[in-house]
């Protein structure tokens, strides 16, 4: 990790030449530590960054990436009042909450940074580890040449943005205008952060997460080729009819429905009813059966290399199985009903976990 600290820092300090020893520590010290210091209610949150927005400049620019998962996110006046800065808000108080980070790692950070050949740096650090390394601000001549407006923020979170906007849109609607609940997908390539998402969106977009894992078609009702057939292991009737439609309805009620995974039957549900947003979460949630029956469809997807590495991980010694069997049939699935060409957005999550 610090081998690509040091590879992050010389990249930064290529992008900004100005930097000076006091905006190297910052940058290790926000690497290891993330945001942790800046303790803030949400509603300070919320005001620093409109107030940031104003100062900040009118280009978008992309997030930085400072190692350990964490990254710069620019604060420009590109960014929405409206819809994205209530958003960002919240991910900056999430982040805040998880950062973790050691002494010891900041330690070893900072033994990397004395390699680079900037003039007092070593001086500079030598000096900040007596004084117990405490948060530092960026200098006077960072600030003069390059105006930083920026959050720090967990990489995944900035990388999801654009994808929780159109959700949190959808929900303010359906609250604004009392509406029936409205319906939003997310399908795509396993491994690519399907289920991480929706509780990420659970948890900053008040939504009510259903997933397709809890559909699977018992193994007795599958027809004896259902593994040529896309969904063909998936009770999408059962989906839509217990438990879409009466989600759908405006009206606030209780609805039963059998849960299954991997076709047995786990139990039988009670399923409350409430106004707002829906998320459907998973693999085959925008079949053509399905599709039309939402507001918004986003598609995730990875690179191949990336996606290998994240499902040995996940399945371990079961990998060899896994993508013979259900990474074919996805990709079957994809081709066959034209999945990631039909979706509003698509997103590639590739660098967005460590």
């Amino acid at each position: 990790m610090s081998g690509n600290f040091l590879a992050i820092a010389r990249e930064h300090w290529t992008r900004y030449p100005r930097m000076e020893p006091q905006d190297f520590a910052k940058l290790a010290y926000q690497s290891e530590f993330g945001p942790a210091h800046m303790v803030q209610s949400p509603d300070k949150v919320l005001s620093s960054l409109l107030m940031e927005r104003k100062e900040a400049g009118t280009q978008p620019m992309p997030p930085e990436p400072i190692g350990n998962g964490l990254c710069r996110f620019p604060i420009t006046q590109a960014l929405s009042t409206l819809w994205e800065l209530p958003l960002i808000g919240r991910m900056f108080t999430r982040t805040m909450a998880e950062a973790a980070g050691s002494r010891e790692g900041l330690t070893e950070k900072l033994e990397h940074l004395s390699a680079l050949p900037v003039p007092g740096l070593n001086l500079y650090l030598e000096s900040w580890r007596r004084e117990g390394c405490p948060p530092v601000h960026h200098s006077e001549a960072y600030r003069n040449a390059y105006r930083p407006h920026y959050r720090v923020l967990q990489t995944k979170l900035a990388g999801f943005l654009p994808a929780l906007v159109p959700l949190e849109k959808l929900e303010r609607d359906v609250k604004a205008r009392r509406a029936k609940p409205a319906a939003a997908a997310v399908d795509g390539r396993c491994g690519s952060g399907k289920t991480g998402f929706a509780s990420l969106a659970a948890e900053l977009i008040p939504c009510r997460v259903l997933h397709m894992d809890d559909y699977y078609l018992p193994w007795e009702h599958r027809v004896s080729n259902w593994m040529e057939i896309p969904a063909g292991n998936m009770d999408l009737e059962r989906f839509r009819k217990e438990v879409l439609l009466p989600a759908l309805k405006p009206a606030q009620k209780r609805e039963t429905a059998e849960l299954y995974h991997n076709g047995v039957l786990l139990e039988r549900r009670e399923l409350e009813i409430r106004e707002g947003l829906i998320l459907v979460e998973g693999t085959y949630s925008q079949h053509p059966d399905l599709a039309g029956y939402y507001d918004y469809k986003l598609f995730l997807s990875c690179e191949k290399e990336e996606q290998t590495r994240r499902l040995q991980a996940r399945e371990g010694d079961y990998y060899p199985t896994f993508d013979q069997v259900w990474r074919t049939l996805e990709e079957r699935y994809f081709a066959a009903c034209g999945t990631e060409k039909a979706a509003d957005l698509v997103v590639d999550t590739t660098g967005f976990f460590t």
